[in-house]
């Protein structure tokens, strides 16, 4: 038979391993994340699956570099957005030009419209039609 020691060594033991199994099953269970993306786009994450989709990650793996890109393609969307805007606020620009009679600036130090010459008039819709190429029409790298 053990002594008193062994057997308080051994309960010892034995207690120590059961606490650190335990702690690492939790933890283990702890780290389990689920990603996945919604029907209106949105990517979401949890500690329980949100739908059949769900994916498993664990703590170190692609979360964090997965939410970046979601933040990547969100500013694109929006910057899309944006353009899309500003097109077509340059397109009504140049036909509420085109419709005009006359065009005319604003005077600072009068404070009253001006109407502009013929040739200010040119340059007005030579810029209205420079806006709509540059929002309509964006450059290659920007696709």
């Amino acid at each position: 038979m053990k002594s008193l020691t062994e057997q308080i060594a051994s309960l010892s033991l034995i207690i120590v391993l059961s606490f650190l199994f335990t702690h690492s099953a939790l933890a283990e269970k702890a780290t389990d994340i689920y990603k996945w993306v919604d029907k209106d786009g949105r990517v979401h994450y949890a500690a329980r699956p949100g739908d059949n989709t769900a994916k498993k990650l664990h703590l170190g793996s692609n979360i964090f570099h997965d939410q970046e890109k979601q933040k990547q393609i969100t500013g694109a969307r929006k910057q899309e957005e944006e353009r899309a805007k500003l097109c077509k606020d340059s397109k009504e620009t140049l036909e509420k030009y085109k419709k005009a009679p006359f065009l005319y600036r604003y005077d600072e130090e009068t404070k009253q419209k001006v109407r502009l010459n013929e040739e200010e008039g040119k340059e007005t819709f030579l810029q209205a039609e420079k806006d709509i190429s540059y929002w309509c029409n964006p450059p290659k790298s920007e696709k």
